[in-house]
């Protein structure tokens, strides 16, 4: 019963076909623990194989945040070591294993997104904020570089300049500018933020699974080859679906 099961610091329930995933740490704004981290990655591997699940909403527990980014006690702890074990590659992988699932996924980003926040985030197929959302890869500030994904997503969808100043200054944007420079896609008062978030789940959700894929991997792929090879890719997966 993979998705519904219980977890430490994810909550999880079903809406018909959509599984609702909660960040929940409330009393640290969900700070992204390892043990979070287990969590979300049983949590999106057991809905890839559920039937009952068409798609996946993320958001964070309470009105204040989606996720404030990485616990700090576990940062101090980190070592060149510990670096290049298990827990960093899970943290590595747990964005990209998100935006490569077999099910689509709507990040409705409440409040602060910061660090490894944004960082899944980023790994979702589509992010919506509420109007107070607050986004940033502040990791500089504690004399660190993003370290889950963060500087090579971010371009893909600010371009190099935003990604730059976010990077190397970590200070926040608000969703308004979020959105204007493609983070996210759309901004909505926070009583409207989830249940648009379902809106668009269900939209990508209902869609064929092959092409979804397909059309996803497409515009993923196009970030990463030049133009010709890129559409030679797209020729294949066309021919597939």
């Amino acid at each position: 019963d993979g998705p519904r099961m219980k977890y430490q610091n994810v909550l999880t329930e079903m809406d018909g076909d959509l599984l609702i995933v909660t960040l929940h740490w409330p009393e640290r704004q969900n700070a992204m623990n390892h043990q979070m981290r287990v969590d979300l990655m049983a949590c999106v591997q057991g809905a890839e194989t559920d039937d009952a699940v068409k798609a996946i909403v993320l958001t964070g527990a309470g009105e204040k945040a989606f996720c404030a980014g990485a616990n700090i006690p576990e940062l101090e702890q980190r070592t060149l070591a510990s670096e290049l074990g298990p827990s960093a590659t899970l943290r590595k992988d747990l964005p990209t294993t998100i935006e490569r699932l077999g099910k689509p996924t709507v990040a409705a980003i409440n409040g602060y997104c910061f660090g490894a926040g944004l960082e899944l985030a980023m790994g979702c197929t589509v992010r919506v904020a509420s109007d107070n959302a607050v986004l940033a890869q502040p990791e500089i500030t504690l004399g660190q570089i993003p370290g889950s994904g963060g500087t090579q997503r971010l371009y893909r969808f600010v371009g190099l300049g935003w990604a730059m100043q976010m990077v190397l200054t970590g200070q926040r944007i608000d969703a308004k500018t979020a959105s204007s420079i493609g983070l996210v896609t759309e901004v909505m008062a926070p009583a409207d933020l989830l249940p648009r978030a379902k809106e668009l789940a269900r939209l990508l959700g209902a869609q064929a699974p092959i092409a979804f894929a397909a059309g996803r991997d497409a515009v993923l792929r196009s970030t990463e080859t030049d133009l010709l090879t890129g559409i030679d890719y797209e020729r294949k997966l066309y021919a597939l679906c």
